[in-house]
């Protein structure tokens, strides 16, 4: 237990709850897909607001709902303003106007983030329990640093270090087939390894930028984010996909050592029989099939695991401890189950599977103290109405914890 939660009021344990049933959703995502149909498309907006509303008011704790208050109306002036802006980028870019593209690819770098920064704020401010408003505050410089200066300038790093290792490896040894692919696969597990390390520390700086400005009403949450346990926490989640990668990489090997070999030979034409291929063929849905499940796995520890650390650190007021109870297992089990459902019936079971795992969430998810002894007020923060908060609202509709 860290020293932030040592010092914690703890009196008692409570979970969420959630109400929602699979019938019920499955009527409220039936009118609206007609809805959606019916206006060819334009209805989507207040039919993600619809959806948010009932999963919201369904989900209990401490025998009060939560709501959700935001508008279609604000979500559809944002995303129409999304639309023409990438519509816009798309265009200058097939029709060769480079300086247009580059005016616009400048104004994402820009503003994007503190754009985005804008819209969970919106999410926030329009999330309520109790009749407490929760908010979120963070300066544009901070966002940007965070959500794209740091992330790209450590992946890029990742990347330029893995073209000096490849380059080293390739001087340092005899020009043959089978060494080259031994370097490529080197060089490739340290890319993996360094895009993990990468994350961990986007991962780390996002959660601390998001907790450390996270309010409910005037009361402030905090929490302690380690960037060395993250980061141990990607790693670890990558371990568990390279007994994959190994075994999709060992069915491989040969055909593709062939495929250089008769390519640096400069041999025209196929150099497998029809068996071979058909052998190859089956190696490759195979080894697609070995890396689903390996991704599947990869990621259901990582975010279990990333979850209940972020949830064990942050503390409410310095009064209210949070705690997941997510297991791997438990998870995987709830991801087979729930895409069983939802392909097995061609989408119908959709509106359960959603049920099912909200209900899941809500019940692993626990507050250790006692809420209302705080000094619950909402904050004084009205929604901001400028030009530039409106086109904000949309960007980032989901925030999932």
């Amino acid at each position: 237990m860290s020293e932030q939660q040592g010092c914690t009021e703890v009196n008692y344990s409570r979970s969420l709850m959630f109400h929602g049933l699979g019938r019920e959703y499955f009527r409220l995502c039936i009118v609206n897909l007609l809805l959606i149909i019916v206006t060819l498309g334009v209805f989507a907006p207040w039919a993600f607001v619809r959806s948010k509303q009932y999963l919201y008011s369904h989900t209990e704790l401490s025998g009060s709902r939560f709501s959700y208050n935001a508008t279609g109306g604000s979500i559809f002036v944002s995303w129409v303003f999304v639309g023409i802006f990438l519509l816009s980028l798309y265009m200058s870019i097939y029709h060769h106007a480079s300086a247009l593209s580059w005016c616009l690819v400048a104004l994402i770098v820009l503003f994007l983030p503190w754009l985005m920064m804008r819209s969970i704020r919106y999410q926030m401010q329009s999330t309520m329990l109790n009749n407490v408003r929760f908010n979120f505050k963070c300066s544009g410089l901070k966002a940007w640093w965070v959500v794209l200066g740091c992330p790209v300038l450590l992946f890029s790093a990742v990347y330029f270090i893995c073209i000096i290792v490849m380059s080293i490896g390739f001087c340092a040894i005899s020009f043959n087939v089978q060494n080259m692919m031994i370097v490529i696969a080197m060089s490739m597990m340290f890319a993996v390894f360094g895009v993990g390390i990468a994350q961990g520390i986007t991962s780390a700086l996002w959660l601390r930028l998001f907790f450390s400005r996270l309010s409910f009403g005037k009361q402030n949450f905090s929490a302690e984010i380690s960037i060395r346990k993250c980061i141990k926490i990607i790693l670890s989640g990558i371990v568990v996909l390279l007994p994959f990668l190994i075994a999709v990489a060992g069915l491989n090997f040969s055909w593709l050592m062939k495929v250089v070999s008769t390519s640096l030979s400069g041999y025209i034409g196929s150099p497998y029989t029809l068996s071979e291929l058909e052998s190859i063929s089956s190696k490759v849905q195979i080894s697609y099939y070995l890396y689903f499940f390996g991704a599947v796995l990869c990621w259901s520890y990582i975010y279990v695991t990333l979850r209940g650390y972020y949830f064990n650190s942050v503390v409410l007021s310095e009064k209210i401890a949070f705690r997941s109870t997510l297991t791997v297992t438990g998870f995987i089990i709830q991801l087979v189950i729930n895409s069983l459902l939802t392909v097995c019936t061609l989408g119908l079971g959709y509106p359960w599977a959603r049920v099912r795992y909200c209900r899941y969430l809500a019940n692993n998810t626990w507050l250790d103290g006692d809420l209302d002894a705080l000094d619950l007020q909402d904050h004084d923060d009205k929604i901001a109405t400028d030009i530039l908060s409106r086109i904000s609202c949309g960007i980032v509709p989901n925030i999932s914890l």
